[in-house]
């Protein structure tokens, strides 16, 4: 007890600090409430990764805060709930507590894995392709996240993998590639419907199918060198283990027995959700609305598969958690800082002469961002001031935006990235080994960045 009030103790010391700092840093002379802001937004961040209280407690005391010192008016610092974000985000987890309920999920990756992961590379490509599957049913990054984890550490202990080994370390991050890289490709995800959702008012189109095209060769080509890594990386420790490790998927599989008529019906809901989303070029009526409205039909008469029970387990928390971020870029707004900080990014972008230089740019103001802000935040806080860099300079909105998502993907120590915490948390990955896996991947996604940009989105007309 006394240990954990120590740290919690070190924990707000240390934000104290750092915010005291950031603050100090980002002052001006002649408006005091930017001051003000920096040091209770800087907090709140280092809050969430010190975990000095729960997220949703940081989250909503960051809003009350802006409100009690006068930076923000309650309409504005609470505006988040009145988009169509956390609505979609709760309907994604309530898909997500339907697809572990009923097993489909598991099924679906078990599946893969038996089918394809024979050895070392063909496991990392089945993880992938469950990934793909998967993340279109599910429209939340995290639910998958948590299911493929869950998968990963079970093999993991039926193997008796040593913990924080090579072995232990190329498995779980394999499924934490499979459950992640694919959440590029679809709408709602969490930074990618935020940033659009900000930019949609200029002539941004928010659907399903083009983002899933847009975004297709980055996921692609950005999974392929993910397999990459790991192979360099771990293929060799891994391989002695491959028998075990499809027994034991095999076995789980085995266990299940045939489709139950739930899951069938949860496949159909979700699938009829997403249809909704992806279709609205074509009903003319916002996507987020159908997908929100189909999803709460699960607990009709028409479906009868969502109970009282399944709402008990949705994560409010990171709703809180994603309208507290979600403020600290409507608050910046108000007070110029996006702005200030286009300011400070056009002077080089303005050195770049071509399209991929640019979107390059954007990718690692993405990185940069990441390690200030949430995700969530500084999509809400920058997608405008990129959109407008981009047409200032004559350029496509979209392929600077998508680098910038690209770079809040980026991380390098677990706090960044919600999906990354709940990988750490497992307890298989040795910190040196991710912090090597995922530098590589940076400077690999980099280059990517560079392909894509030069060609693929050239030859869509982006």
């Amino acid at each position: 007890m006394t240990d954990n009030n120590s740290s919690s103790l070190k924990g707000w010391g240390y934000s104290a600090v750092i915010a005291a700092a950031g603050a100090t840093v980002m002052h001006d002379p002649n408006n005091f409430k930017i001051a003000l802001y920096w040091f209770q937004t800087i907090f709140a961040i280092a809050g969430f990764a010190f975990e000095i209280m729960p997220l949703f407690a940081t989250a909503t005391l960051l809003i009350l805060s802006y409100i009690v010192t006068g930076i923000a008016s309650p309409d504005l610092a609470f505006v988040g709930w009145t988009t169509p974000i956390p609505w979609v985000c709760m309907c994604g987890m309530l898909i997500g507590v339907l697809m572990e309920r009923t097993q489909l999920s598991n099924r679906i990756a078990l599946h893969v894995i038996t089918r394809i992961g024979t050895t070392p590379v063909r496991l990392y490509l089945a993880m992938l392709i469950a990934g793909y599957a998967i993340g279109a049913i599910i429209p939340d990054v995290i639910t998958v996240t948590i299911l493929f984890m869950t998968i990963a550490s079970g093999m993991c202990a039926s193997m008796k993998l040593e913990k924080g080994s090579r072995a232990a370390t190329t498995l779980i991050m394999a499924a934490f590639f499979g459950a992640t890289v694919p959440a590029t490709n679809y709408l709602p995800n969490n930074v990618g419907i935020v940033g659009l959702l900000m930019v949609k008012e200029m002539g941004v189109p928010l659907e399903w199918f083009s983002f899933l095209i847009d975004n297709l060769a980055y996921s692609l080509l950005t999974g392929a060198a993910c397999m990459g890594i790991l192979h360099l990386f771990g293929s060799k420790e891994l391989g002695s283990y491959m028998e075990e490790c499809q027994n034991h998927a095999a076995r789980e599989l085995n266990q299940m027995g045939g489709m139950k008529r739930d899951e069938v019906k949860t496949l159909v809901l979700t699938l009829c959700a997403l249809l909704g989303f992806a279709t609205e070029p074509l009903h003319g009526i916002p996507g987020y609305y159908i997908f929100c409205a189909i999803v709460l039909m699960g607990f009709t008469p028409v479906f009868n598969l969502l109970k009282a029970r399944d709402v008990e387990k949705v994560e409010f928390s990171i709703l809180f958690f994603i309208i507290g971020c979600m403020a600290i870029g409507i608050v910046a707004g108000s007070l110029g800082i996006p702005d200030w900080m286009a300011g400070k990014i056009v002077p080089y972008l303005e050195k770049v002469q071509s399209v991929a230089g640019s979107s390059l740019l954007a990718y690692c103001v993405g990185i940069l961002a990441n390690f200030a802000l949430t995700p969530v935040a500084a999509a809400s806080s920058l997608s405008i001031p990129l959109a407008n860099i981009a047409l200032s300079l004559d350029m496509g909105i979209k392929p600077l935006l998508y680098s910038f998502f690209y770079g809040l993907d980026q991380f390098l120590f677990p706090y960044e990235l919600a999906a990354a915490l709940i990988m750490f948390a497992t307890g298989y990955v040795r910190m040196k080994y991710l912090v090597l896996i995922m530098a590589c991947r940076m400077v690999l996604a980099a280059g990517v960045v560079w392909v894509v940009a030069s060609t693929y989105w050239q030859w869509i007309g982006l």
